[in-house]
Order: C-alpha cells, then structure tokens, then sequence
C-alpha cells in the first residue's frame, strides 16, 4: 500500500514529512485551523493511522503537545498556518526548551518572494522561535525540483535532535506556493519518483533517543564524592524533579544507602515515602530545625524545587558543601555558591561503592515530631490545603497540579505517608500560568488515563479555551478549580506593604464563576464550599472517569489564615 501523495508537490512533500513522524514513533499531529497549512493537512487526512488532534487555539495546542510529549517521551508535532499564528506557540515552546520536552514545532509559510512584499498574513518566520529550539530549519517551497531524499534526511535528523541527549523542540519552517489545495496537478511526482521515495523511506533506520550521553564519572570525581559522603556529620539530602522512573529507583537506593533526613519535592516521585522527609523549609518550624541540624553537607539530586527557601538556607549557612547531581545544562543555583560542585550523576558509579550508613535515632524522633505537630494544625476554614488531602487521599492515579499555590499546597502543606502513590506532573521549567488544562489535556491522550488538574482561578482564567477543547478532546480530565477570587498569595511577599502597588494589578481580584462557561462547553459541573463537600463529589467524578469541572468555592483569607496557623504552631520534640 503506498504512503505517500502524489496529488501534487505540496501534498507529496507533507506526506513524506508526515510517513518520517510516523516512523519515529510522533503520530499524534496537533492542528490549527488556516489554509497555508492546507496541504500538511491533507496529507494527513489520507491517512488513517495517525491521532489528528484539532486546536482553534495555536497556544492551547502547544501545550496540548507539550502534554502528550511528557506523557511519551516522543516529539509532538504541531502544524499551524502563516503569519502570529506560530508566535501563539512560544510559550510552551519555551517550557518545552526548558524542561527537556521533545516537540516538532512546522510552521507554515508564503514563499519566499512574498515574505517582504506586504503579502497578507505573512512575517518573517526564519528562526521564529531563536533560542528557544535545539534547530530550526527552512524548508523550500516544494517543487519539481524537489530533493526527496534530502527532505526525508532532514525531517529525520530533527526528529533525532528533539529526542537526543537532553530533549527539547525543534523548528521547521514550511513554505507552500499554489495549489494549497489537493487537487491533482499535471506537474506531479512520477511513479518512478514516488517508488524511488517510498523505497528510500522504507531503507531509513531511526534513532529514537536510544544513544543517549550518560555521565561516565571517573576514579577521581567518585573519590571526591564518598569523601565528602564519609566525612559528613550532618548530611541532607534534597530531591527535585525526577523525570524517569529509571532515575528514581536509583535515587530511593541512594536515599536509603545514606540515612539522612531528606526534602523531596512534590515533583520528585519520591515524596511522602521516607520517615525522615523534612516538611517544606517555607514553614519557619522546618527552617528552625534546618539551623538546629546545621547540615555540613547537602546533595541535591535532580532539577530545582519548588521551594525556594532550601537555596536560601544554603546561602545563610557557613561552611556547608554542596554537591548538585542534575541533568540539568544550566547553573543550577541561584545564589551562585562558591562551593557548588554539579555534574550528571552516575548513580552506577556511585551506588556501585557506597556503604551504608545508619540513620541517627535523635534526628529521626525530631523529624516524626516535627511532622505530627504540623499535620495537626486543623483548617480555619475550606483551603487549597484540604482540597491537596482529599485527593492525596483518594485513588487517583494521575495528577498535574498548576503552578503557584496550587502545587505548593502539595509540596509544602501535606505532611505524612501517602498509601497510594500518583503520578505527579506539572509546567516547572519556567513556572507558566498558561496552558494547564491544556497540557492536562495532551497528557490524557499520551497515556489513555483519567486525569486529574488542580488548578487556581486565575490559571483557569488564562485557559479557557481549553475547556472548549475539552469537551471536543477525547481526553479525560476532572478539573478540581479552585476559585477564591484571586487568593492571596501576595500577601506573603514584601509587596504586601505596598498596597498601592500590589492592588489590582499583581493581586488581580475577580468575581468570575466558570459555571457558565462549563455550561457553554457542555461539560458536567459541580459546585461545593467545604472540605466534606469536595471529598464526596471528588470521589464520585474519580469514579465516574469522565471528564468534569468541580469548582471549589473559597474565601480569598482561607489559604493564608491556614498558612498563619501552621507558622503559630508550636512543635514538642519528644
């Protein structure tokens, strides 16, 4: 049967590209509407093998992509038509860059005479995206004089650089001259060159990220390392966000191989599993204990928290040493310590020679207390913090949790075991509001699973045209939508001295519902203002597996009057 076009040369130069993506494993195309992408579109239409996604939104549709590309660890592809439309994609291209997301970013274009010819709905899209792409290519317009072979070459070699070492987007540039339209042309590809093309695609071996750059420590680094590990009193082990499963069994090993009191992030996989799991340094309790333990040594494992306040304490404390083992390309350290040595871990090297040392009895009853006296501390009234237990809670399997006090209800306001350990994900490479529901969305498609977002009002306001997505998607997701007119998240930086400056314009108060527009969409909707309220309805839509939004009614104090009472919470170390 064969897999490419020949209508003409638009069609049969998108169906190569289409066939590659195919190939390598990248067959869920996330599309916006516009008729300079007609013939990508096309193509793909005579096809009946790929997940064709519809986005009206080009910036919902990247995140959409970013969501299915967490969830498989394959490039998304994402075609749009000429002129701002691509531009709508930069945000999640950017998170994407950042947080090591593979995505195939095709930008239709106008040919290249028409670029600055006051043509309409044209700009110039070469290296639209700078460096927020590991590569951007500009394709010619397709003609007969078309290199199939050189074409079939390129598509793969980008597909190979979004997945290769550490993963991110990549950019092609798409120009299409007359006929958009998939009308059979008298100057079309011959048999012979379709044959010659198919045959050549057919001959194509993939690379799909499998020759990957582990780090290889030598003897030198690695006696380093146990030195330190050997000589610290006072070790802390900190854990951000950990993207493999492969990762974090090796990072349970060297958490269990050292003892230590540890902090995991809420993206880490590893929370809530440890008895010597410090609670969140924001909480002036932890950071009192933190300066008690007076840690000389403190290994930070994966990317950066959520939490600032652990950077922080590294920068007040004298003498402290500091190992960074991330994937991560950047400095990761804020401060720019001194005494800051980071490299990609080698956990064979490392676990391979370690010994095992023993927990201290004293820091571990601390600890345990510390954590009980701070799980004790009840809710003044309905807050993001009970809406964070219920669902920890309950069965759910796959949650992305939005930024801001979304995730930090998570990461720094539960304490204890967690029975059933989930899925967790989130939009931390530059910390966006935009684009949760979306992403959500396309995570839901990668996996087949229901999922659960937990997001705030003004995040869901930065998205609402995902809810119509939504209803469209196949995808599943129940919406847990906090609403408490804006929160009050500021209140707890310096600028809440500065009300002139702060209000409206950073606290951004509203007296917005979402039920009408779940209405409008078509979506199930449930309503409650109490923590018993939400736990019945939540269970219920977790059973139901169907998608829905429940929005959470709270008072914009509710959160920060909690977070007043956990800071006058006194600990008794038993």
């Amino acid at each position: 049967m064969s897999f490419l076009a020949d209508h003409n040369w638009n069609i049969f130069a998108s169906s190569i590209i289409v066939d590659i993506c195919k190939r390598f494993g990248s067959d869920s195309f996330f599309v916006s509407p516009g008729y300079r992408d007609a013939p990508f579109i096309a193509a793909l239409q005579l096809r009946n093998d790929l997940q064709l996604v519809s986005c009206w939104d080009e910036r919902a549709a990247a995140f959409q992509a970013l969501g299915w590309a967490k969830a498989t660890g394959k490039p998304a592809v994402l075609i749009c038509t000429s002129g701002t439309a691509g531009a709508n994609y930069l945000p999640a291209v950017i998170e994407a860059r950042t947080d090591h997301i593979p995505l195939l970013v095709i930008t239709a274009d106008r040919p290249f005479e028409l670029v600055f010819a006051s043509a309409q709905q044209v700009i110039d899209q070469r290296d639209l995206f700078g460096k927020f792409v590991k590569r951007s290519l500009d394709f010619p317009a397709p003609t007969p004089s078309l290199n199939a072979k050189a074409w079939m070459s390129y598509t793969r070699m980008l597909l190979e650089t979004s997945v290769s070492d550490r993963p991110g987007p990549v950019h092609l540039n798409l120009p299409f001259t007359a006929p958009l339209d998939p009308i059979i042309h008298d100057q079309r590809p011959s048999e012979t060159e379709l044959a010659d093309a198919e045959a050549a695609i057919l001959r194509m071996h993939f690379d799909q990220g499998k020759a990957t750059h582990p780090a290889s420590w030598n003897d030198e680094l690695l006696s380093d390392f146990l030195v330190d590990v050997g000589e610290a009193k006072r070790g802390l082990l900190l854990v951000g966000r950990v993207q493999t499963e492969s990762d974090r069994s090796e990072i349970r090993k060297l958490r269990d191989r050292l003892g230590w009191p540890v902090f995991a992030d809420i993206g880490s996989g590893v929370k809530f599993e440890s008895e010597l799991e410090i609670p969140d340094a924001n909480l002036p309790q932890s950071r009192a204990f933190l300066d008690r333990y007076a840690p000389d040594l403190v290994i930070h494992l994966g990317k950066r928290l959520v939490s600032r306040h652990f950077e922080d304490s590294l920068a007040r404390w004298k003498g402290t040493k500091y190992w960074v083992l991330s994937d991560e390309e950047q400095i990761q350290d804020p401060y720019h310590l001194s005494q800051r040595r980071q490299f990609r871990p080698d956990f064979r090297m490392i676990l391979k020679d370690l010994p095992e040392y023993k927990a201290s009895e004293d820091w571990s009853l601390a600890i345990r207390s510390l954590q009980k006296g701070l799980k004790s501390v009840p809710s003044p009234s309905f807050n993001f913090r009970d809406v964070a237990e219920a669902i920890r809670s309950s069965s759910a399997k796959s949650l992305f949790l939005g930024n801001s006090t979304a995730i930090r209800a998570f990461d720094s306001w539960c304490f204890g075991w967690m029975n059933e350990p989930a899925q967790i994900e989130a939009n931390r490479g530059v910390s966006g509001i935009e684009g949760l529901l979306a992403t959500t969305i396309g995570l839901s498609l990668g996996t087949k699973k229901v999922w659960t977002l937990v997001v705030g009002d003004i995040a869901m306001l930065h998205d609402l045209n995902s809810i119509i997505s939504l209803a469209q998607s196949e995808a599943r997701v129940i919406v847990v939508l906090v609403n408490n007119a804006g929160g009050r998240i500021f209140e707890t930086l310096p600028v809440q001295k500065f009300p002139w400056v702060k209000d409206p314009l950073i606290s951004t108060p509203h007296h917005f519902t979402f039920e009408g527009v779940t209405a409008m969409a078509g979506l199930p909707y449930e309503s409650c203002r109490s923590a018993e309220s939400f736990a019945q309805i939540y269970a219920a839509r977790l059973k139901a597996a169907a998608s829905c939004i429940i929005e959470c009614a709270q008072d914009p104090e509710a959160d920060l009057n909690y977070s007043k009472a956990l800071a006058a919470q006194e600990i008794s170390y038993e």
